[in-house]
């Protein structure tokens, strides 16, 4: 009986040795073949045929949820978008007599149609009907909602010559939104001569804690944008582009749009500050 046991344990014991021999010799080897891939690689990157930039390393933050400053990742992902028509009731914003024109109108109207050209999103508008609703409201109902993106619409007036879109933003996470919102409003505007893409502190660009864009959508103190911007369809065209815009931001985030702006930290904006907020 003993004479067995002890051949048994002396057949176990020999197995593991070979065992543990086998796997050093392995690890040997992937270390060999480790260092060599690594000479190989440093060659390559010395004669220039690779590239030998370090991979940046992956966001550290999620932009989904409510965030004070907004310091992360650009929104990918959502599913409600909070359109916002600017002005409203007894505030009327611009308007233009030569093409019978006020803001109060047309934002409410470019609401309805980007809400028409979101299917498949979840859609809050801040108004439906001509009613003033303060700015501080409109933030608030905002917060409301930590997985959605704000969509501010506007039109602008200048007594220059200024025309075309121009897309605000303040927040580190909505600069991606902004200029893909910037770009393909640029592609279906007939004029071109706008501050383009702006970062600016106001209240719709710096107080919501989600992601949050303004939209002027053209000028109507401009002659022959006037005109544009009077014709329905000219608009649906528009609100189609900002449509294209959201639905590419929620599809690929960030995406190759280059890298993200520098974090500014800033106070909330206040009635009273520069450009009013």
């Amino acid at each position: 009986m003993f004479p067995v046991l002890h051949w048994w344990m002396s057949l176990r014991l020999s197995c593991a040795a070979e065992v543990i021999l086998l796997t050093n010799r392995i690890i040997h080897l992937m270390n060999r073949t480790h260092l060599a891939r690594t000479a190989l690689l440093l060659s390559a990157c010395a004669l220039g045929l690779v590239s030998c930039e370090t991979p940046p390393a992956g966001p550290t933050s999620t932009s989904r949820g409510l965030n004070e400053y907004g310091n992360r990742p650009g929104p990918r992902g959502f599913k409600t978008v909070i359109v916002d028509a600017g002005h409203g009731g007894k505030d009327s914003g611009a308007s233009s007599r030569r093409a019978g024109l006020t803001e109060k109108n047309l934002t409410l109207d470019m609401a309805k149609r980007l809400r028409s050209e979101l299917s498949g999103f979840r859609v809050v508008m801040t108004r439906d009907s001509d009613k003033f609703v303060d700015l501080d409201d409109r933030v608030k109902l905002a917060n409301r909602y930590p997985d959605a993106v704000l969509i501010s619409l506007h039109f602008n007036h200048s007594s220059s010559r200024f025309a075309g879109p121009e897309t605000y933003w303040w927040r580190v996470d909505s600069y991606t939104l902004a200029k893909r919102v910037q770009s393909q409003l640029s592609a279906t505007a007939h004029q071109h001569n706008s501050r383009g893409l702006v970062r600016r502190r106001l209240r719709l660009t710096r107080n919501p804690m989600i992601p949050c864009i303004l939209v002027e959508c053209g000028y109507i103190s401009h002659a022959r944008e006037g005109k544009a911007i009077s014709n329905s369809s000219y608009r649906s065209q528009m609100a189609r582009a900002i449509a294209r815009a959201i639905r590419d931001q929620s599809a690929y985030g960030d995406g190759n749009l280059g890298p993200l702006p520098p974090f500014i930290k800033a106070p909330p904006s206040r009635h009273g500050d520069a450009r009013g907020g």
